[in-house]
């Protein structure tokens, strides 16, 4: 049986870790070592230019500001918008990139562990045509030390960016 942890304030836990929520990573886990979940505070201001793809559903729980959740679909692309105190769910697979614009912006992300072998994308679409022009495929194991290669070796590769429908060169970083 697993120790059972006694309950916290998430306002003080806050308090006490927002200068770990601002941009460039603006997350912090708050429940290390969880076997299933990894719970996450998220803040913003972030800009992102990729899309992710995960396996499993995502948790969505907007505390303090507005974000929105820009979803690459079948039809074409849609925004999904969180406003505070809103709540919502990801279904698995679905690529999506999302953007916390306001400074100052909390929210909760609950995400399942991956368990190990379980692979998720990251892809980049054209910002004109949106054709997919870029699509890794990994194991993430630890998101802070992963995921920094992968955005720089895109951000540095112009081949990589460039869409071979439209010609449209992605900007990278935004």
């Amino acid at each position: 049986m697993s120790e059972i942890a006694e309950p916290f304030s998430f306002p003080g836990w806050v308090a006490d870790n927002q200068h770990l929520l601002k941009p460039p990573v603006g997350n912090k886990e708050m429940l290390p070592g969880s076997a299933d979940f990894i719970v996450m505070a998220v803040g913003g201001p972030n800009q992102r230019t990729d899309f992710h793809v995960d396996p499993y559903e995502e948790f969505f729980y907007q505390v303090k500001g507005d974000m929105h959740v820009n979803l690459m679909l079948p039809d074409g692309p849609r925004t999904v918008h969180i406003r505070e105190g809103q709540m919502w769910m990801l279904p698995r697979g679905v690529p999506h990139s999302p953007q916390r614009p306001q400074a100052g912006s909390i929210g909760m992300v609950i995400e399942r562990v991956r368990e190990e072998g379980t692979l998720e994308r990251f892809q980049w679409y054209c910002p004109e045509c949106t054709h997919k022009v870029h699509d890794v495929e990994l194991q993430v194991r630890d998101i802070a030390a992963d995921l920094p290669p992968v955005f720089a070796a895109f951000y540095a590769d112009e081949t990589a960016r460039t869409c071979e429908r439209c010609g449209t060169l992605h900007p990278g970083k935004g």
